[in-house]
């Protein structure tokens, strides 16, 4: 399953870098994001705080792909007597997006998300958005998802990303 996942990332990567020939926008981007966990998450921790950097190139015809990283932290619950540690999610993943009109989006990050914490080495990850962009901003809601056979850590939230304009 890894190998399938960077495989993906892979071949996004490079259609990234080869699109940019193209007529388009190239755009990087930095955010923040803030979930609650659902989920076997919601069990062990109380909310979900994260920044993400991703790579964005949209073409003339509305759809866009790039790439996306970033970290989210699981902050632990306290429940009476047993405290649960935080953890966190670094995704390395593919960026797809549809722009159906000029300023609404739908997309998804797809690709393997890594632990920071605990014996399991991580999973696919998934996040798909739906949102408001403009030049300068992209607000969204979000439900973020590692597919492990551990464990399978999920947030639902909103994020907010500031666009950097590369060029066109």
């Amino acid at each position: 399953m890894k190998k399938i996942i960077l495989l993906v990332v892979a071949i996004v990567s490079s259609t990234v870098v080869s699109a940019q020939v193209g007529e388009g926008t190239n755009w990087l981007k930095m955010g923040v994001h803030a979930g609650l966990p659902v989920g076997d998450a919601s069990d062990v921790s109380s909310f979900a705080l994260g920044v993400d950097f991703k790579y964005q190139f949209l073409d003339a015809d509305s759809f866009a792909i790039g790439v996306s990283t970033g970290y989210t932290h699981y902050f632990g619950k306290e429940e009476g007597l047993i405290t649960f540690s935080d953890a966190g999610i670094i995704p390395l993943a593919g960026l797809f997006r549809f722009y159906p009109t000029e300023n609404f989006f739908l997309g998804s990050d797809i690709g393997y998300g890594f632990f920071t914490e605990g014996s399991e080495s991580g999973g696919f990850y998934y996040r798909p958005e739906i949102g408001y962009h403009d030049d300068e901003w992209n607000i969204y809601g979000y439900y973020q998802g590692i597919s492990s056979d551990g464990i399978a850590p999920a947030s639902i939230g909103i994020g907010i990303n500031y666009n950097i304009v590369q060029g066109k």
